[in-house]
């Protein structure tokens, strides 16, 4: 039975450890794909005295000052996400169809010099040219069908809603990898575009991503080169309000984005490395757990192979030869369990993707280092596992060990009551852990925003309804009883879609950034937002012309917190777009971003006359979505026939800022799962031992009146106590990782004592169940049948 507890408990351990292994290879190898990817670095804006305005993003004009001067940059390249595109093809099986593209950027002509992506068919000499796409093999195939990719080359597609402009296929690259920090179905090159926009004399406009390939060691050059185009281009610029604001372009390596960048206008939502870092040290202690039962069970089974050790000791047989033998078995044990858990995660390959949201293959021959690392892995575990049970049992002495006495010494007894407190220790700090985890997982989702985040679906206009239209639009959905209301605004209540402005009194000469959109009159009434103090826009059309409403932040922050109505603030002092806004209504402050920040100052603009992208929020009623849905599609075409109607719900966008801490969340709960289990395998395994030892002194104690109570206290008392000890190691140690992991919020749960004290009783509790298992089976037995050979 021993030996089947040690390769259940090695092969769960080696499966969770090799599992989280694969996690933490992908979380950390994004954008390592590229030929030089060592010496390509992204360069970020930082706005704001405080640094509060961090983009991810870069000014037009950046590009061309960065090649000027200096030799430490080879190339750079930018890339602009504009807005969705309406594509068709010009010919082929799915000409007739209508595609609504939302992964399609524009780039610079040298792109595919930075970007090395893998290109199947064409060239970047082709793309270069311009008025050319580079396009997926996915792309591809959804566009025209399974005809040969090169027959894909040189054909057009046609880009735009009404009027469609012909673009050839310069390029098709094979798939971009996951592990990348942007992806993209189409890439565009056209000159008038590049013209307009990546050539704008703009230095005030974070727009671009802007990336640089540096040569080795040219870092601090580069930097300081960045530091001359501030001072000779951005600050004489600076206008009004703006000269008080610090400003300054930082060097980002390309492959830190994904876990350590977390900018305004990122590609994507990232990962977090002290996520990784958890992992890391999860799976080590695992593995630890899984050496310690092996350890332990391997000690406790002393006993049975004490004659053994000292029969060989008589037939001349050394330490050294037994502590061999000892470890040879081990290292059979930690092989056999090392094969079965290959077997074993390559069956729960799918199971772990759909936990992690990831989509890695368990290829042990990718990367190759990995097959190779695996016997160093068997090794050390066997040392980890094997070695302190191997010189134990080799150190019998042999008169003892043929009495049957070599185990009255309490040093193993010792060691081994030290390695289920640290078991259970461990064990319950992950289960606490995962269950604060869980509970701030449960606020996020349910705690009040300052909003109603529910039942809104929002569709991402591209002008398809015109600014001419809005009322129209919003009129007809209002006869349906399946819609309550719907707005237009500049901005929705998610990361990144708002913009920055500066604003001040008219008294005041120092502005402060702050969060910016416009919005009609029906927004606070569709986000059912409250206000503090004031009214609303006007339903009048027109009626409410530079005015706005702010929060209560932006009324604190400007000074005018007691007294905002009526109030004239300055936009943009100094600067083209400066406006003076009279202020009508304070909204209470609501959540627009993420949980992790204190809410911001938001200044919101009457919408009137806006030209670019926005959002149709749409507040759906309660009941048949699915129709309710239909209905709107049915109303976007009486709009806009051509162009697919592109929709998303808020709520979930609102958890997809939350991909890391949702993941966290489930990995979590699978690691205490397998921490737990593995625990109570060595525990089971101990118990198991005890009784067998103690079962003669159970015998006779029930002759002499013991009763079942007492004799379940003697079996279980010393590992209650253990587990007591765990308890009062592990609550403390748990309560200060998490109050550092919720620290990162703003907005968070309150470590209460219940968690702590569910987390215990539940370690009790199972301890207990696994315990009592063997104790009832033993203390059942008659004692004549114990004690009849006696």
């Amino acid at each position: 039975m021993y030996s089947l507890l040690n390769v259940l408990g090695l092969t769960i351990g080696i499966s969770g450890f090799l599992m989280i292994v694969f996690f933490i290879l992908d979380e950390n190898n994004y954008d390592r794909f590229y030929s030089n990817a060592d010496h390509v670095y992204r360069i970020t804006s930082h706005w704001g005295t405080n640094g509060d305005a961090q983009y991810a993003t870069a000014p037009p004009p950046l590009g061309v000052a960065l090649t000027s001067g200096i030799s430490e940059i080879k190339a750079v390249t930018r890339l602009l996400k504009w807005n969705d595109f309406t594509i068709q093809p010009e010919t082929g099986l799915n000409a007739a169809q209508i595609f609504r593209e939302t992964s399609v950027f524009y780039a610079d002509p040298n792109f595919f010099e930075v970007f090395d992506f893998e290109i199947i068919e064409g060239n970047k000499e082709s793309f270069a040219k311009g008025n050319g796409l580079a396009i997926t093999e996915t792309a591809a195939r959804r566009y025209f069908g399974n005809v040969p990719l090169h027959e894909v080359m040189d054909k057009n597609l046609l880009i735009g809603s009404s009027a469609t402009t012909p673009v050839r296929i310069a390029a098709i690259l094979k798939d971009l990898p996951t592990q990348s920090h942007f992806h993209f179905d189409i890439l565009v090159h056209q000159p008038s575009m590049h013209e307009e926009i990546f050539l704008m004399d703009n230095w005030t406009w974070n727009i671009l991503h802007t990336y640089a390939v540096v040569q080795e060691g040219g870092e601090s050059a580069v930097e300081a080169h960045l530091d001359r185009i501030v001072a000779t281009e951005i600050v004489p610029r600076l206008t009004g309000d703006q000269q008080s604001t610090d400003f300054y372009f930082a060097l980002q390596r390309v492959q830190d984005i994904h876990l350590d960048s977390h900018l305004l206008r990122e590609h994507e939502v990232n990962g977090y490395r002290g996520y990784v870092n958890v992992f890391s040290a999860v799976a080590a202690i695992i593995l630890l757990l899984a050496s310690i039962n092996f350890m332990n069970l391997s000690t406790a089974k002393g006993a049975n192979r004490s004659m053994e050790v000292g029969v060989r000791k008589v037939m001349g047989s050394g330490k050294v030869q037994l502590i061999g033998q000892f470890l040879a078995e081990a290292f059979i044990l930690v092989l056999l369990s090392t094969v079965v858990s290959l077997f074993l995660i390559q069956s729960l390959n799918g199971l772990f993707n759909e936990i992690s949201g990831k989509q890695i293959s368990f290829d042990l021959m990718q990367p190759s280092w990995i097959w190779i690392s695996l016997p160093v892995l068997v090794l050390i575990l066997t040392l980890m596992a094997g070695f302190y049970p191997a010189f134990y049992l080799s150190s019998f002495k042999p008169i003892k060990a043929l009495r049957g006495t070599a185990l009255s010494e309490k040093g193993s007894v010792g060691l081994r009551s030290g390695l289920v407190v640290f078991q259970f220790g461990i064990s319950l700090v992950l289960m606490i852990s995962a269950l604060i985890v869980q509970e701030q997982l449960g606020f996020i989702q349910h705690t009040d925003l300052g909003f109603k985040r529910d039942q809104l679906l929002v569709i991402h206009n591209d002008g398809e309804v015109s600014n001419q239209e809005r009322e129209d639009f919003k009129r007809r959905l209002s006869t349906n009883p399946m819609f309550q209301s719907a707005s237009f605004s500049t901005g929705i209540p998610l990361p990144g879609s708002f913009h920055m402005r500066g604003f001040n009194l008219p008294e005041s000469g120092t502005g402060q950034g702050m969060n910016w959109y416009e919005a009609d009159e029906d927004f606070v009434t569709t986000l059912d937002l409250k206000l503090a103090d004031g009214r609303n826009f006007s339903k009048i059309p027109g009626a409410d012309r530079q005015k706005v409403l702010i929060n209560e932040r932006a009324a604190k922050v400007l000074g005018i917190a007691d007294d905002a109505i009526g109030k004239t603030i300055i936009k943009n002092q100094g600067a083209e777009d400066e406006a003076k806004l009279e202020v009508v209504g304070v909204l209470r402050d609501f959540n627009f971003e993420s949980l992790r920040t204190e809410i911001k100052p938001l200044v919101i603009e009457y919408m009137d006359d806006y030209f670019l992208r926005d959002y149709i929020t749409v507040r759906v009623s309660a009941g048949n979505f699915a129709a309710a849905i239909e209905d709107l599609q049915q109303t976007w075409k009486q709009f806009e026939p051509r162009v697919p109607m592109n929709y998303t719900f808020l709520d979930q966008d609102f958890e997809a800022v939350y991909h890391s801490e949702i993941r966290m969340g489930k990995l979590m709960n699978v690691l205490t799962l397998i921490s737990i289990f593995i625990a109570l395998l060595g525990l089971f395994g101990l118990t198991a031992y005890s009784v067998q030892q103690r079962s003669k002194e159970i015998g006779i104690r029930k002759v002499f009146g013991a009763g079942t109570s007492e004799l379940f206290l003697l079996l279980s008392g010393s590992y209650f106590k253990l587990i007591g000890i765990a308890v009062l190691i592990a609550v403390p140690t748990a309560y200060l990782l998490m109050a550092e992991w919720l620290g990162d919020f703003a907005f968070r749960v309150p470590l209460t004592p219940w968690v702590f004290l569910i987390g215990a009783m539940a370690c009790f509790g199972l301890a207990l169940l696994t315990v009592l298992f063997h104790s009832v089976k033993s203390i059942g037995t008659n004692p004549v049948h114990i004690l009849k050979n006696e």
